[in-house]
Parts: C-alpha cells; sequence; structure tokens
C-alpha cells in the first residue's frame, strides 16, 4: 500500500535518502550512485506541480544497491549494457524551478528533453557539459536572459530547439561551430538585430526557424548557400528589402516561410526552380506585381499562400496542375482576370481563398467535384454565373463564403443538404428563385446570410427547426410571403432580419422565441396587430417593425421584457394609448413611435421618455404631453396616467371633480416647487458666484469664465440632449465660441456615483498638456495622435482597443499610480518589455499567467496589444488583421489554422505557436 506524506517529512525523508546514499557508496568508485544522486537532486530541484515524479522512488535502491531501479522510472532510458542513462525526457511536466548543477552526472546523455515546462531564470551552461548529447530540446518555457556561451562544446549535438522562450539579445552565432547539427529551431523569443552572415555556412542544416522574434534588417541572402536545408521559416519580423534571388538555390527546401515580415518587391522568378517545395508562405507583406508563371512548375505545391499583399495580373493557369495542392490562399490582393477553370478540377484541394481581389467570369463549376473542398471563400470579387451545383459532393464543406458577387440562378438545392456546413454568406448578389427547404434541417449551421438578393417565393417552415441556428438574414429580397408560423421556435436563434423583403401577412405568435436579442422587420407590408405574448422574447435588446402597416395597440408588455433597448414602431397605423408602463423600463434608450395614429399622453414619470427627442412622437396628432410641448386639454388625463389595466366604470361628474382636484393639486405643487426652486437657486447663484460649487477645468487658454457658462443653464431653447447623468446645453460664449456644456443632475445615489466619475474623467483630463487642443474620450484609451491632429479614425480605434487587452492581460486599469505621472498603461508595459523579467510583472497571474499553456496565449495576445498600440498611426494593423493574429493566436498552432478575420478566414499554416498545455 502507497503512503503519501506531510511535505516537510518528505523534504526530511528526501535529505536522508541522499545523505545514507552519500555513505554506502562514498568508498566505490562506481559512477552509478551519482546518476541517482544527480536525478533525486534533481527531483527535489524542481516544483512538481502534478506530482509528475511519482514513480521516481529511491527505496529500492538502499536495499538492492546493484538493481539500477531508476531505469525503470518514467522519462529515464538506460544503455542496456552499461545501465548508464542516455535518455531523459521531463517534458510537459508543467515543472517549474532552476536546472541543478549535479545534472552534469548524467555524462552518458544523449538525449534531454526539457520542453513545455515552466522553467525560467537565465539558461544554464551545466547543459552544455554532455560530450555525447545529440539532441537538447528546451522548447516551451520561460528561460530569460541572452542565450549563454558554450553551447559550441557540444560537438555531437544534430538538434537544437529552444522554440518559445523569452531569450533577449542578438541570435547566438558560436551554434554554427557545432559541427553536426541539422535541426535548428530559436524561434519564438525576443531576438533582435539581423540574422548573422554566418548563419550561411552550416554544413549539415537541414531544419531552420528563427520565425516570431523581433529581427530586423534584409533577410540574409546567405542562407541560400545552405544547399541541405529543407525546412526555412524565418516570418514574423520587421524585415526589409525583398525575397533574396538567393533563396531559388535551396534545391531541397520543401517548407518555406516568410509571411507577416515587412517584405517589399517582386517575388523571384527563381522561386519556381524549387520543385520539391511543398509549402510556400508569404502571406501579410507588402510583395508587389504578379505571381511569376515560373510558379507553375512548383507541382509538389501542398499549400500556397500568397494572401495580404499587393499582387496584381492574373492567376496562372499552372496551377491547376498541382495535384497535390490543399490550401490556396490569394485573397486581399489585387488581381484580376477569371480564375482557371482547372482549379475546379484539383483533386485534393480543401481550402480556397479568393476574396477581396478583382476577379471576373465564373466560378469553376466542376469546384467540389473531388469531395474533398471544406471551406470556399471568394467574396468581394465580381464574379458572375451560376453558384456550382456540387460543392458539397460529400458533406465536407463547412464554410461557403460567396458574397458581394454578381452570381446569378437558383441556389443549389443540394446546399440544403450539406450537413457539415455552419456558415453560408450569399448576400449581396443576383440569386433568383425561392430558397431550398433543409436548411433548417443542417445539424451545424450556425450563420445564414442571404440578403440583398432576388430571392422569391415561401420562407421555408424548417428555419424554426434550427437547432444551432444563431443568425438568420433573409433582408432586402421579394419573397411576397407570410413569415411561417414557427419562424421564432429554433432554440439557438439570436438575431433575425428581414427587413425590405416584401412580407405580408400578420407577425406569428412570438411563443418558442427563447434567446433571440434582435428582430428587423422593417420596410415591409405587414399588417394585423404586434402580438401580445412578445413578453417571450425575454432576451430581446432590439426590436425594429417600422413602416410596416400593422394596426391595432402597442403591447404593453415589450415594457415587461428586461433587456430591451431599442424600440421602433414608427410609420405604422397603430392606434390608442402609449403604455405609462413604458415610463417604469430602466433599460429603455430609443424609443420611435412617431407616424402612427396614437392619442392621449406621452408618459412624463420616470427618466425614460424625459430624455428622449420630440421627434419620436410626431406624426401622431392626437398625442399630447409635456414631452412633445403640447398641453394635453382639462378632458384628458394628466400625463402618464394611462394604466394598461381595467378600470372600474365611474360617473361622468365623478372624473369631472377628481381630475379638477388632480389639477388644482398638481397646479400647486407646481407653483410652490417652482418658487422653492428659484429662491434656492437665487440664494445659490446671485451675488458673489465664485463661492458656489462650480468650477472650471480648461484644458486649453479660454476666452470666456464660469459665469458666461452658467448664463446658459437656465435656457430650454438650448437643450441638444440628454443623458443618463444630466443635460447638455448649447452655449454660445461672449467672444463668439460656441461650447456644449453637460449639467449634472439629482441627488440619487447612483447619479453621484456617475457625476464623481465625470468629475475624475475631468480632473484626469486636467493635468496629459497645455499644447493639446481637444480632447475626447477617456485618459489612457486616446491615441497620441489625436493630441495634434483632433482627428480620429479606423486606427484611433485600433489604439483604444489594444489598451483594452492591456488590461485585461494586466488586471490594472489603462491609467494607475504605479505608472508614474504622464505614463498610461501603454508607457508602463514598454517600458517592463524592456527589462529583464519584465514579462512577469506584466501578466495576471490571476488571469492565468501561471498555467504555462495559458501563459502562452496571454504572451501571444501581449504582441498583438503592442502593436495596435504603436504610436505611429500607420504601424497598427486593421481590425482585420488583428482578429486574424487573434486566430492565430490559439493553441496547436502547428496544424493548419486559421487566416484573415470573420466569415473571410480561411486556414492557411501560419507560424508555429506553442503546444496547449492542460492546467
Amino acid at each position: 500500500m502507497k503512503h503519501s506524506f506531510p511535505p516537510f517529512l518528505t523534504t526530511t525523508l528526501l535529505f536522508f535518502f541522499l545523505t545514507q546514499i552519500s555513505l554506502v557508496f562514498s568508498s566505490t568508485n562506481s559512477n552509478l550512485p551519482l546518476q541517482l544522486i544527480s536525478l533525486l537532486t534533481l527531483k527535489s530541484s524542481f516544483h512538481d506541480h502534478h506530482n509528475a515524479f511519482n514513480d521516481w522512488d529511491p527505496t529500492l535502491a538502499f536495499s538492492r544497491p546493484g538493481s539500477h531501479i531508476w531505469c525503470s522510472w518514467s522519462g529515464i532510458k538506460c544503455d542496456k549494457k552499461t545501465n548508464q542513462i542516455t535518455s531523459l525526457d521531463l517534458s510537459k511536466r508543467n515543472l517549474s524551478g532552476i536546472i541543478p548543477e549535479d545534472i552534469r552526472n548524467l555524462v552518458h546523455l544523449h538525449h534531454l528533453n526539457l520542453s513545455g515546462n515552466a522553467l525560467e531564470g537565465p539558461l544554464r551552461t551545466v547543459l552544455f557539459e554532455f560530450r555525447f548529447l545529440k539532441t537538447l530540446d528546451i522548447s516551451r518555457n520561460s528561460f530569460n536572459s541572452t542565450f549563454p556561451p558554450g553551447v559550441s562544446r557540444l560537438k555531437s549535438l544534430t538538434h537544437l530547439n529552444a522554440y518559445s522562450n523569452d531569450f533577449i539579445g542578438p541570435l547566438p552565432e558560436e551554434v554554427v561551430k557545432l559541427p553536426t547539427l541539422e535541426y535548428l529551431n530559436l524561434g519564438g523569443s525576443y531576438f533582435t538585430g539581423v540574422i548573422p552572415k554566418s548563419y550561411g555556412g552550416f554544413a549539415k542544416l537541414k531544419f531552420l526557424h528563427l520565425a516570431g522574434n523581433k529581427l530586423a534588417g534584409p533577410v540574409l541572402a546567405e542562407l541560400g548557400f545552405l544547399k541541405q536545408l529543407e525546412h526555412l521559416e524565418i516570418g514574423y519580423q520587421n524585415f526589409t528589402g525583398v525575397v533574396p534571388a538567393e533563396f531559388s538555390s535551396l534545391s531541397n527546401l520543401n517548407y518555406l516561410d516568410i509571411s507577416l515580415a515587412n517584405l517589399s518587391g517582386y517575388l523571384p522568378v527563381g522561386l519556381g526552380n524549387l520543385t520539391k517545395l511543398e509549402t510556400l508562405l508569404l502571406f501579410k507583406n507588402h510583395l508587389l506585381g504578379t505571381i511569376p508563371r515560373s510558379f507553375g512548375k512548383l507541382t509538389s505545391l501542398k499549400s500556397l499562400d500568397l494572401s495580404d499583399n499587393h499582387l496584381t495580373g492574373t492567376i496562372p493557369e499552372g496551377i491547376s496542375g498541382f495535384k497535390e495542392l490543399t490550401i490556396l490562399n490569394l485573397m486581399n490582393n489585387n488581381l484580376t482576370g477569371e480564375i482557371p477553370q482547372g482549379i475546379g478540377e484539383l483533386p485534393n484541394l480543401e481550402m480556397l481563398a479568393l476574396w477581396n481581389n478583382s476577379l471576373t467570369g465564373i466560378l469553376p463549376q466542376r469546384l467540389g467535384s473531388n469531395a474533398k473542398l471544406q471551406k470556399l471563400d471568394v467574396s468581394s470579387n465580381h464574379l458572375t454565373g451560376p453558384i456550382p451545383p456540387n460543392l458539397c459532393l460529400s458533406n465536407n464543406l463547412v464554410k461557403l463564403i460567396l458574397f458581394s458577387n454578381q452570381f446569378i440562378g437558383e441556389l443549389p438545392s443540394s446546399l440544403a443538404n450539406c450537413t457539415a456546413l455552419t456558415r453560408f454568406r450569399i448576400q449581396n448578389n443576383r440569386l433568383n428563385g425561392s430558397i431550398p427547404l433543409g436548411f433548417g434541417f443542417l445539424p451545424n449551421l450556425t450563420y445564414l446570410d442571404m440578403s440583398k438578393n432576388n430571392l422569391s417565393g415561401p420562407i421555408p417552415k424548417d428555419f424554426g427547426n434550427a437547432v444551432k441556428l444563431e443568425y438568420l438574414n433573409i433582408s432586402e429580397n421579394s419573397f411576397n410571403s407570410e413569415l411561417p408560423d414557427s419562424i421564432w421556435s429554433s432554440p439557438t436563434l439570436q438575431i433575425f432580419s428581414a427587413s425590405y423583403s416584401d412580407l405580408i401577412g400578420n407577425i406569428p405568435n412570438f411563443k418558442g422565441c427563447r434567446v433571440l436579442y434582435k428582430i428587423e422587420l422593417e420596410g415591409n407590408n405587414l399588417t394585423g396587430s404586434i402580438p401580445w405574448d412578445i413578453e417571450h422574447c425575454e432576451k430581446l435588446i432590439c426590436m425594429d417593425f417600422r413602416q410596416n402597416s400593422l394596426t391595432g395597440i402597442i403591447p404593453w408588455e415589450i415594457s415587461a421584457i428586461p433587456s430591451i433597448t431599442e424600440v421602433d414602431l414608427s410609420h405604422n397605423f397603430l392606434t390608442g394609448t402609449i403604455p405609462s408602463n413604458f415610463a417604469n423600463s430602466s433599460t429603455i434608450e430609443n424609443f420611435n413611435v412617431s407616424y402612427n395614429q396614437l392619442t392621449g399622453p406621452v408618459p412624463s414619470s420616470g427618466s425614460i421618455f424625459s430624455s428622449l427627442h420630440s421627434s419620436s412622437f410626431i406624426g401622431n396628432e392626437g398625442l399630447c404631453g409635456t414631452v412633445i410641448q403640447k398641453p394635453c386639454g382639462t378632458d384628458g388625463l394628466a400625463a402618464g396616467a394611462v394604466e394598461v389595466k381595467p378600470q372600474p366604470k365611474k360617473t361622468a361628474d365623478a372624473i369631472v371633480w377628481i381630475m379638477a382636484a388632480a389639477f388644482g393639486i398638481g397646479l400647486f405643487v407646481l407653483i410652490a416647487g417652482s418658487r422653492c426652486f428659484h429662491a434656492n437657486y437665487s440664494q445659490q447663484f446671485s451675488g458673489d458666484r465664485e463661492v458656489g460649487p462650480w468650477k472650471l477645468t480648461a484644458f486649453q487658454r479660454l476666452n470666456f469664465t464660469a459665469d458666461d457658462v452658467l448664463e446658459c443653464l437656465t435656457m430650454t431653447d438650448k437643450i441638444l440632449g440628454m443623458g443618463s447623468t444630466g443635460t447638455v446645453y448649447k452655449a454660445e460664449m461672449p467672444g463668439g465660441e460656441t461650447i456644449a456644456v453637460k449639467k449634472l443632475w439629482g441627488k440619487h445615489k447612483e447619479t453621484i456615483r456617475k457625476r464623481r466619475g465625470v468629475l475624475a474623467e475631468v480632473d484626469v483630463l486636467g493635468n496629459c498638456d497645455e499644447s493639446m487642443s481637444i480632447i475626447a474620450g477617456s485618459y489612457g484609451y486616446i491615441a497620441p495622435e489625436y493630441a495634434y491632429t483632433s482627428q480620429v479614425d479606423e486606427k484611433s480605434d485600433i489604439y483604444s482597443y489594444g489598451v483594452v487587452l492591456m488590461e485585461i492581460l494586466s488586471g490594472k486599469r489603462s491609467v494607475e499610480p504605479e505608472f508614474g505621472d504622464g505614463n498610461s498603461i501603454v508607457d508602463w508595459i514598454r517600458s517592463k518589455l524592456k527589462t529583464k523579467n519584465g514579462i512577469n510583472d506584466v501578466l495576471d497571474k490571476n488571469a492565468g499567467a501561471s498555467c504555462l499553456s495559458v501563459r502562452e496565449e496571454m504572451m501571444l495576445l501581449l504582441r498583438v496589444a503592442v502593436l495596435c498600440t504603436s504610436r505611429n498611426p500607420a504601424d497598427r494593423p486593421s481590425m482585420r488583421d488583428v482578429i486574424s493574429m487573434l486566430q492565430e493566436a490559439k493553441p496547436k498552432r502547428k496544424l493548419p489554422g486559421i487566416v484573415g478575420a470573420g466569415d473571410n478566414a480561411i486556414a492557411a499554416i501560419p507560424l508555429a505557436q506553442k503546444a496547449n498545455v492542460e492546467c
């Protein structure tokens, strides 16, 4: 029976074991005990979070000294004749700590693998003392500082993998002196400088991976001298210049990746001579010109990705001969002409991405006939003709993205039987005919957009059966039919849009409406009343029913929906009153009932209606109330008095007396309140106004005073709008300036909290410079160029997004006292990344930074955040690029990953990243 001991006892026993071993074997010349001592020292030096050393039990070694029990321990292999330890594999054990010096006693090691752990600190040079070592793998750890000297002593080394660590400084040149080295991976760290020229002198190197560092300068042309090289991966850098023509001499190369490396110039024609090449990745650079015809000789290619460049011309016909090709990504270029029809006959093609070019002609009609096609995206081109009929011949098609072209004809009925399909986007084409039955029964379909076509006929009833459908858009078509009764029944449907689609008939009852949060039905010919059971849509946020022919009353049940925010019922024929229940809603932000036939008072209680613009109610001659500045008659009810509940009948005289009494009391309260307010206001602001609570915080030299501002806060005709914290006034200053002034209101606790937040922001802004002319937004999120341009664009938003990403990763706010005066989180993180172990201070351990797999992903996301917050706006990526990088930050990136944004995401083979190690 196994027993577990408390930590202090385990340490004591281990010390006892080591002491006894030293006593027993001190008089012998055998070095076997030294191996045992080294192993136990190794075990005690590491923090074993998952008890990975549980089988390293030395007890038997004391009773049977010659048993060599350690040779049966996990991760250890011994020579069968000499019992010397030749292999030590401690990979993926979530170990942390420091490598002990006693490891040097394992003098006969041939293979040492410490990968996939959390080892940190400078790399110990004791690892360079194993003269028989052939493979050394320290990848996916957190070793930092510069790569230490001494590696050239490993004369037998053939395999060195230091991928994904935190090394800084220049690439180690000493590795060139390893005469038998065949595999070198120094990617995924923070090495800087240029690739040393000596790297062109490896005699036997077959694999070179330097990608994902911070290297600069030109791509080393001397790498073209490595005649044995089979794999070259050097992308994700900030190189300058072109793809060296010397690379055309790498006749044994089968993998070349220089993606996202800031390359420019033209594609070398000589690359067509690399007939053994299976993977060519040059995406996200600045390459110009045409795709050379010589590329037609690359018949061994399996993956070709030249996307996100500035390539022009046509797609070479020679690509039709790439019988091994599985991935072809040419999206986001300036390609023209037709797609070679032979591409549709490639027997192994799985993924084709040609979106965002200017391609014309018809889509190859035999696409999918190989029964292997998984993802097809040719959106945003000028393609015409019919959709190929066999795109999903063997139910492997997962994504079909064809939007923004000029496709014609009917939808192939076979697509409605494509059970693997998850996303189908064909909006903005010229397709006609009816929607085939069957899409509602597809078990994996989550996103379906058929908007902006010429589709007609009945809307399939099976949409209500879709088990995973989240988004359905059939807007801007010509159905001239009714909505099916079961349209709201899909258990996962969140967004339904059928605007301007010639819908007729009634809106179906909302029973079964579970997770819908947005319904768009505007611009149709819908009739009848709004079903009262809309309250079943308990997660509804936005409902847009405008520009129809709806009649009846406004259901008060709408106001009871917990999260309803936007309600647009304008341009219909609704009658009755606006239910006063809406005044009790705390979530509504926009409420538009203009151009109907509503009557009675607009509710004035609560804060909702008082903040709405009067245009939300125009076109209803029978409406009245203070909100629309139209007094209600004495024979009407007081504003806000209409409850949609059964009321007992009253006599006419009683009603008159009750209303007269209510009017009198209301008038008295109004007069008394006005006088009280006037008295307080006059007392507060008359005379010497500098003693009041008003404070003017200026961000620039001003030609007006606080008194000038106060003069404008009493004129109701100057109100621009109202928000949750106060009223915004238009104020004209004596010097001619026109400014907007926000007057904070109320004394409720929530209002005071919001007011303090606004004042705190003003206080912060009042401190980061007199040269700043204008500021909008919260300090810490504002792009630096705004200080001198006063302009915002997409790049400004990207900066703000990067700041938010930094907040998530660090667990800190955009502005913290610890950052120092005038510094934001961006400045703080940049300074930390320049210091030794600075990354450890940045990543939030509470967010998972202590877990290796999570930490790896956080580091990748941090690189995205740093790129988003580049000081030069031109250096910041587009949002599409950001999404692409976030996709690439997923674990297990050695598998084909995703490149692109949203539905334009088609698989490529991106930079290999750290493996996923479960915590």
